[in-house]
């Protein structure tokens, strides 16, 4: 288990959770975005429940041990939560239209780089 210290108080959560809220700030770092991201945490009735964290690059957090659970008990307890993607995302196009899509696409940013010189 980790407690997590922020700005606004803290939680405790459990380690897979809290290596991946640390790894995903990281990557969070390089952009402008801020995201939300529910994740379960103990409360001190020894209950679970779900928080928003609302995660930016200024994000900081302190993170230490706190004891109390197997990692079992973690696993069960504690889902690690999908992270929102991060940055710009494409996808690729499958039908019949994705040839004729790749067409405007390039002619529109011609069309766009050729009138940016006037």
């Amino acid at each position: 288990m980790k407690r997590i210290t922020y700005s606004g108080g803290s939680i405790v959560t459990s380690n897979a959770i809290t290596t991946a809220l640390l790894g995903y700030i990281t990557s969070l770092a390089d952009t402008d975005n801020s995201v939300t991201v529910d994740v379960t945490v103990l409360e001190e009735n020894d209950e679970t429940c779900m928080h928003t964290l609302v995660l930016s690059p200024a994000s900081q957090f302190d993170v230490c041990d706190v004891e109390g659970m197997t990692e079992e008990e973690e696993v069960a307890r504690f889902p690690v939560p999908a992270m929102p993607m991060i940055g710009i995302t494409g996808t690729v196009e499958s039908t019949g239209d994705a040839g004729r899509t790749a067409e405007d696409f390039n002619r529109i940013t011609s069309e766009i780089d050729n009138g940016l010189g006037q």
